[in-house]
């Protein structure tokens, strides 16, 4: 079987477990994709004759890993996950990981249960958002902020560089971290950075990805010396603009722990469909 098609099997579990258990999974399938060419994502996969059952992928991001899996309804309770979680092993070890994290969906009863058999510490949790069309941002053509003209562009390639000092100080990660992702999300051809001026200067960016028209926003974050001055809310409010325009469902993630970022999502007319967990690995 190619890899097309072992994705559309990939695909299909995932809609057979998401309508079992009414629960959304994470599967970061720009990574999931680009698997064969970028090291930095492996999966492992458990068949009976043509039917993919059982599901795990690993998820490099610079010296973190995440995991996420799924076993078909019906096959449960076998010993699969199990036996892919055990067969996972050899590849941590050989990536040398230092941080891992499993996720699973906070309502998925399967997922907790298995997780609770494991030396694992609550991390942090995300919602994931959608924009409602509730509340339609005011004065969408008014890109200012309280501080002056706020302008949303495509970065030039020479200022990647920029991107990632943005993106290392945003998400407090190392700028060599941050360099290995800025590299694996450019491999996927449907994404867009953006960096967001403020009076012609440089004062922030955002990544956008757009699938079967809907977008998503990633890696959203303002400069901390220019947080509090609307720069943020007018870069959302006119993306959301720019995506109701190609006619585009909006969603990002926020963690909880981030009160702030939840209440402009929120006033924005974002809504709140999903609580991903994470736990990391102690063992």
């Amino acid at each position: 079987m190619n890899i097309a098609d072992t994705l559309n099997q990939i695909e299909e579990l995932q809609r057979r477990c998401e309508q079992y258990e009414g629960i959304n999974l994470k599967l970061n399938w720009d990574m999931l994709r680009l698997a064969s060419t970028n090291g930095g994502t492996e999966w492992l996969a458990t068949w009976e004759g043509d039917l993919l059952v059982g599901f795990i992928g690993l998820y490099g991001f610079g010296s973190e890993m995440e995991i996420c899996g799924m076993v078909r309804p019906g096959y449960r309770r076998r010993g699969i996950f199990t036996s892919l979680w055990e067969q996972a092993q050899g590849i941590i070890k050989r990536k040398e990981v230092k941080s891992l994290l499993l996720n699973a969906p906070a309502a998925s009863a399967s997922g907790l249960a298995f997780l609770n058999t494991l030396p694992l510490v609550f991390d942090h949790a995300e919602y994931q958002m959608k924009w409602g069309g509730h509340a339609v941002p005011s004065g969408t053509a008014d890109a200012s902020s309280a501080a002056g003209n706020v302008t949303l562009r495509p970065a030039r390639e020479d200022e990647v560089p920029l991107l990632i000092q943005l993106d290392s100080a945003g998400f407090d990660i190392s700028e060599e971290d941050a360099a290995e992702m800025f590299e694996m999300y450019r491999q996927e051809g449907q994404q867009e950075h953006i960096l967001i001026e403020l009076d012609g200067q440089p004062a922030g960016k955002m990544r956008l990805a757009t699938e079967d028209n809907e977008t998503w926003i990633f890696g959203f974050t303002i400069d901390k010396k220019l947080r509090g001055l609307g720069i943020g809310r007018s870069a959302l409010q006119q993306t959301i603009e720019r995506e109701r325009q190609n006619h585009n469902g909006i969603n990002l993630e926020v963690a909880l722990d981030n009160p702030n970022a939840l209440r402009l999502y929120e006033s924005c007319g974002f809504v709140i469909l999903n609580q991903q967990n994470y736990y990391r690995y102690t063992g």
